[in-house]
């Protein structure tokens, strides 16, 4: 990061004259030219006092010796090498997503991770998310690259096409430049709880050979944790872990041969975590043994943990159980190494975190996406109340299709026709937070320009919000910094 010298400051009062907001923190150099960063409302630009000396830049603006670059597609793409925008595999034992649904805050998201010792996974967002937010994989890379100029931030960062579960999603990704790609197989499980007897049987029959192997290979294997709790393999529940994940594994492989014919290098996550099937160490264990045996490098697994993991609010279940099943899979990484656990709806679970972190001996990957959404709604409610019960009656009116795609106890009966007036407390509760959490597709679809105005408005309360709220995440999983 470069200092804001004289002739920025009054490039800054120009700027500002035509609407334009300079940050002072964003001055850094493309080759020997300082270059800042400024934008107009959801519109970005690069900054020079110079002519840009880089050729094929589309749509430079000048301003009587100003250049604005703007921050389009085409501009990233040349832009990207030279200031060191690219996203980057992961080059630390520990990261963290921090996905941005309104792609306006990761220079807050990055306030929160300085001091650190974290990988910072600044684009993350799902098939799912992009259609309620409207947007697609290179609209939610351009948002986290024009956080990382705003705040003058110069190191590695990653970008997570999570919950892939598609070819063309995939495909999308890639194009863009994606750095990790999670691909989420919870549709392609076989449900053994629904099959007889003699049907398990002949399902076993036909297991692949490398599934009999690695049933053959571990089914007399031991685990034990750091605490000296056991567990055995059992052959049957292998046998079933291959039954239910055969398939879904092979599309994994698929999905993988792709990524390694387009890119050279990628982080790999597997998602088992959005099914209803609690996952045993049998399933860990055969899961991995099948990518390994199968050639996937596999950089993290995201896993279904007992108790619940519901949007928006802490963990619900039993801390015992869930910090034993942590060991029990954090045992079994060790003994397979060469990959980390994942932790998926990992905003706000805040009596997880350090059973999580001792478990994995800090060698994990978290991710956080609404939480920083719910931290919009709470300005916007402190703001302006009308907006509030706006979206508020848009919540309600749009509760059954929004609650379709996650896994909440929200029912309709749990909130009045109106907000109260006491809004600090109603906003705390868990319901009211699911709400909110679940409802962003509707909210941004019927009045996103509006609280996006809003939000731009009040930029300096709403990033002090943000930061506080992830860097309360991150003093959990890294109490000493991350060191």
């Amino acid at each position: 990061m470069q200092k804001m010298t004289d002739e920025w400051s009054t490039a800054q009062r120009v700027l500002q004259e035509s609407g334009l907001r300079l940050y002072p923190n964003s001055v850094r150099r493309m080759g020997d030219v300082p270059v800042a960063y400024a934008k107009r409302g959801a519109d970005g630009f690069v900054v020079s006092l110079q002519p840009p000396p880089i050729a094929d830049l589309s749509a430079v603006i000048d301003l009587g010796g100003i250049y604005l670059i703007p921050l389009d597609w085409h501009n990233y793409l040349v832009l990207r090498h030279p200031l060191s925008l690219a996203p980057s595999t992961c080059d630390k034992p520990a990261s963290f997503g921090a996905g941005d649904r309104l792609g306006m805050v990761t220079a807050a998201h990055l306030q929160a991770f300085d001091g650190f010792c974290v990988f910072p996974v600044l684009a993350q967002q799902s098939p799912r998310e992009l259609v309620r937010t409207g947007r697609d994989f290179r609209e939610v890379l351009l948002g986290a690259v024009g956080g990382i100029l705003e705040a003058g931030y110069t190191g590695a960062f990653g970008a997570d096409a999570d919950h892939v579960k598609h070819e063309q999603q995939l495909r999308q990704a890639i194009e863009a430049g994606y750095s990790m790609y999670t691909l989420d197989l919870s549709d392609h499980l076989r449900d053994v709880t629904r099959l007889t007897q003699p049907e398990l049987v002949d399902k076993a029959r036909m297991l692949s050979a490398l599934s009999q192997s690695i049933i053959r290979d571990h089914a007399d294997m031991r685990v034990q944790t750091s605490e000296g709790e056991r567990y055995s393999m059992d052959a049957q529940r292998l046998v079933e872990s291959a039954i239910t994940f055969e398939e879904a594994l092979q599309r994994g492989c698929d999905f993988y041969a792709i990524l390694k014919s387009e890119l050279q290098a990628f982080d790999l996550e597997i998602s088992i975590d959005e099914s209803a099937r609690v996952s045993t160490p049998e399933d860990h264990l055969y899961v991995v043994e099948y990518l390994r045996r199968s050639g996937v490098n596999l950089y993290s697994l995201a896993l279904r943990f007992p108790g619940e993991f519901e949007k928006g609010v802490d963990y619900v279940g039993d801390l015992k159980e869930l910090g034993r099943a942590l060991r029990l899979h954090a045992a079994l990484c060790d003994e397979l190494q060469g990959y980390r656990l994942s932790l998926h709806s990992g905003s706000d679970k805040f009596s997880v975190y350090e059973l999580f972190r001792e478990a994995t001996k800090g060698r994990f990957h978290v991710k956080t996406s609404g939480t920083s959404w719910l931290q919009a709604i709470d300005l916007i409610a402190h703001t302006d109340n009308a907006l509030f019960t706006e979206l508020y009656r848009l919540c309600l009116l749009h509760l059954e299709e929004s609650r379709q795609a996650y896994r909440v106890a929200v029912r309709p009966e749990q909130f009045p026709p109106f907000p109260p007036a006491n809004l600090e407390a109603f906003l705390r509760q868990p319901h009211v937070r699911q709400l909110f959490h679940i409802s962003y597709g509707a909210l941004l679809d019927e009045a996103g320009s509006t609280l996006r105005a809003l939000l731009d408005e009040h930029e300096q309360e709403h990033y002090p919000l943000v930061a506080g709220n992830i860097r309360r995440h991150l003093q959990m999983l890294f109490p000493s910094g991350g060191e």
